[in-house]
């Protein structure tokens, strides 16, 4: 939970995102209550739709489906009664939280007291360590909610608060990793993906927009900006006799075509899934290089972990699939047998003074496509 007065600001953003992902004939009413969202359902609501829903929400530390009791003491002994005879359980505890400490009973009194009534209406144990039922009590306010079961949430914080990126996203594991970081800690991402098409064919513009929509479970909707990269891929391979130097120049274009889409559209960073030392073009040297192409912040939220954990990641968030796919990438195209892996800035600067930049970058954007993706 957050602190300080831009505390509702962080709130009032995760209900929205909430009542994004909750089919709206589920919920009857939503309130913020002392660091609480509280939804009451219908009826006809599904749990199960709803955990896996609510689960893909940045924010939310912890949920449960819970049970709305009296305030009144007596009545909510009695009505948590009721509720117990459907359980099979051995042993028990109550673990009571109040936010209002103007309840007449403390946290303690209302374990001692609703225990002793379990124990007398049940005859069960009370197990503090390992109980085979934890009654869950917690007072809201006004409000009194029994639960049994704390599922856990995404945590992070709510998409939308920390503003716009745009993702230099490919079908490789780490973009799209990189993006869900970046989306767990309140941004809004959309996408750019560089092609070679027709030299290559349209299996990674395919797998991307697969990609998209995964990723979209996570934040609902977003654009994907298709760019054209053959010829500069071509004018660069016809102009730099040293072909070790083209990956670093097809990255340079990359974020300088980025940076252009990211000024015109008001995005406040660019992300790739970088990982220090994995590739040529990632080691310390050639990162410096291409970052030198662009002044907008890079962030690269992959750049200490190891291969496995991206993987691993990938499988939790339900890009790995897509990702596992063969696929030609437009890098791969006139890749040089031996890549440099220590670029040095003039020496690219004297290729780049061969070459049309400007004129490319803006024949690039002009032919690039823009897709709207919403969510599976």
């Amino acid at each position: 939970s957050l602190k300080g007065r831009n505390r509702p600001f962080f709130e009032r953003a995760l209900l929205e995102n909430i009542k994004i992902v909750v089919p709206a004939a589920a919920i009857a009413r939503i309130d913020i209550l002392f660091g609480r969202i509280a939804a009451r359902l219908e009826e006809e609501a599904n749990e199960d739709v709803l955990r896996d829903n609510l689960q893909c929400v940045f924010g939310i530390a912890n949920f449960s489906f819970t049970f709305l009791l009296d305030s009144d003491f007596t009545k909510l002994a009695e009505q948590a009664v009721e509720i117990l005879k459907t359980k099979d359980f051995s042993t028990f505890r109550v673990t009571a939280k109040r936010s209002d400490k103007a309840y007449p009973l403390t946290s303690q009194e209302v374990n001692e007291k609703l225990g002793a009534l379990i124990v007398e209406k049940f005859g069960k144990k009370v197990s503090l360590e390992r109980p085979d039922l934890n009654c869950f009590v917690e007072i809201v306010g006004a409000r009194v909610f029994l639960y049994f079961k704390k599922e856990k949430g995404l945590g992070g914080l709510p998409v939308g608060v920390s503003g716009k990126v745009l993702s230099l996203l490919s079908s490789g594991f780490d973009s799209p990793v990189a993006s869900w970081q970046l989306m767990r800690r309140g941004c809004n991402v959309d996408f750019i993906h560089f092609h070679s098409y027709p030299q290559t064919s349209r299996e990674s513009q395919e797998n991307v927009k697969e990609i998209v929509k995964v990723l979209n479970r996570y934040q609902n909707h977003s654009k994907l900006y298709l760019v054209p990269f053959l010829n500069i891929q071509k004018e660069i391979s016809a102009k730099s006799e040293d072909a070790s130097q083209r990956v670093i120049l097809y990255r340079r274009f990359m974020m300088r075509i980025a940076q252009k889409i990211a000024e015109r559209e008001r995005y406040g960073a660019l992300v790739t899934g970088d990982s220090l030392g994995q590739v040529a073009s990632q080691t310390l040297e050639n990162i410096g290089v291409i970052s030198q192409a662009v002044t907008l912040p890079i962030f690269r939220p992959l750049i200490g972990e190891n291969k496995e954990d991206i993987i691993d990641a990938a499988k939790q968030i339900g890009t790995y699939e897509i990702s596992s796919r063969p696929y030609d990438d437009c890098c791969s195209l006139f890749l040089p047998e031996h890549p440099e892996t220590r670029a040095k800035l003039d020496v690219i600067l004297a290729i780049e003074k061969k070459l049309e930049v400007e004129k490319l970058i803006s024949d690039a954007i002009e032919k690039m496509e823009v897709a709207t993706i919403s969510h599976i």
